[in-house]
């Protein structure tokens, strides 16, 4: 199914999440060329996690979420989860400041980052997609685009 553009601005955040999810995954050579250590690599992910994901989820939760609420039980179920891995994934970068076993906890957080990103690109926008309606579509992407998903398509 081809992704509505609706969704263009959160796919792309979620595109670039993906590749820092490469670049901290253990063993990595991905991060060979510009994270020379570990303490880079737990720098390079709170950095990220402060300055993309803290906005990115909260965007989805007050505003991507609330509009869907009520939909199906489906959704709201889905919703449910993502707010639940956003709390979790955040508890994760929260562990690194103890400075404790970083090489697994940031593949860690890695997995799961990616984890989350699947289950919404591969389940939660295509259940989005065949629920609601062309008309519903467009009243999203204007609403997101509102509220500060900038979308590069015109509605």
């Amino acid at each position: 199914m081809a992704e509505h553009k609706s969704l263009h601005s959160i796919s792309h955040d979620h595109f670039h999440s993906m590749l820092v999810t490469q670049i901290i995954r253990k063993d990595s050579s991905a991060a060979n060329d510009f994270i020379k250590n570990i303490d880079d690599k737990v720098n390079y992910t709170i950095h990220f996690y402060d300055q993309e994901l803290v906005n990115h989820f909260y965007l989805e939760e007050q505003i991507l979420l609330p509009l869907l609420k009520g939909i199906s039980k489906e959704i709201d179920e889905m919703s449910n989860r993502l707010v639940d891995e956003h709390i979790f994934v955040t508890e994760l970068v929260d562990e690194l400041k103890f400075k404790i076993d970083l090489e697994n906890k940031l593949d860690r957080i890695s997995k799961v980052l990616e984890a989350h990103i699947q289950f919404e690109e591969r389940v939660f926008f295509p259940k989005i997609q065949e629920t609601l309606s062309e008309e519903e579509l467009t009243a999203l992407a204007h609403k997101l685009h509102e509220n500060g998903y900038e979308n590069i398509y015109k509605y």
